[in-house]
């Protein structure tokens, strides 16, 4: 079970390395539900990145280049805050990626 208050706290940190690299980020958090979500959404000018998680550890990540219209989806059953942690630093690398 992943605690979505770490979920946040990991996206505000990780929000000067987004901005400092000119990523537009914004976090949502999802209804009250027995399986709560929150998510964020990244952006540069050709890469979109979305990454959401459920209380239940279960994540999808999802990356896609504007240009090509390429995008990439993985599935992640999260059970701890470092696995959340590298998840956030994979999506960082693949938004500010240079081919």
């Amino acid at each position: 079970m992943i605690e979505l208050a770490h979920f946040v706290a990991a996206v505000h940190a990780y929000a000067p390395k987004w901005e400092a690299t000119a990523v537009q980020w914004q976090l949502t958090l999802g209804a009250e539900r027995e399986k709560r979500t929150a998510s964020v959404v990244c952006e540069t000018g050709d890469m979109v990145g979305w990454f959401c998680i459920w209380t239940s550890g279960e994540a999808e990540l999802e990356v896609g280049n504007l240009d090509t219209g390429v995008v990439d989806c993985v599935h992640h059953d999260l059970s701890s805050p470092e696995e959340l942690s590298a998840c956030l630093d994979d999506l960082a690398r693949r938004l500010t990626k240079q081919n």
